[in-house]
């Protein structure tokens, strides 16, 4: 979805309107991620995930994970800045001030041509456990929490 589609769907759409959270924990987000965007730059992506995507009428917060390019995640060097970002994706700090926010900083891989992924050697250094790390978080947010065998899932915003 795009960031507009995400507002639509699931903040203004007509089925939702009655909902007493979801306006606020939209401008709680969009705070969240203009903060984010200061620090690292801009965001590639993000995962939207939890009760904030389902059809719930009043989620508590929102659960999120950045998909930040690896330059830019690696370029935040700063001990402030790097503070900053641990601060923003602490929950506890996050609601501290204001935010019902759960959210995760995740690096893109380095690697950007997919023909390199299979190549001994081609790989940039450090991806396999990107990759490890973005694989861990989409399952974690396709399991339901009572487990059964069900799924559920998250929405991928493209920035």
């Amino acid at each position: 979805m795009t960031w507009e589609e995400v507002e639509y769907s699931l903040v203004r759409a007509a089925a939702l309107e009655a909902s007493s959270t979801r306006p606020g924990l939209w401008d709680e987000l969009q705070s969240h991620r203009a903060m984010v965007e200061c620090l690292v730059g801009s965001v590639t992506r993000i995962w939207l995930a939890g009760s904030f995507v389902s059809g719930k009428l009043d989620p508590s917060d929102i659960d999120l994970a950045y998909l930040i390019d690896a330059d830019a995640y690696g370029g935040v060097t700063e001990p402030d800045d790097i503070a900053d970002l641990a601060n923003l994706s602490d929950r506890e700090w996050c609601v501290k001030h204001g935010m019902r926010i759960d959210a995760y900083l995740l690096s893109l891989p380095a690697t950007v041509d997919f023909r390199d992924l299979g190549t001994v050697g081609a790989m940039a250094a450090g991806d396999s456990e990107v990759f490890q790390t973005l694989g861990l978080y989409d399952e974690i947010w396709q399991r339901c929490r009572a487990g059964h065998g069900q799924r559920r899932g998250y929405v991928e915003v493209a920035l």
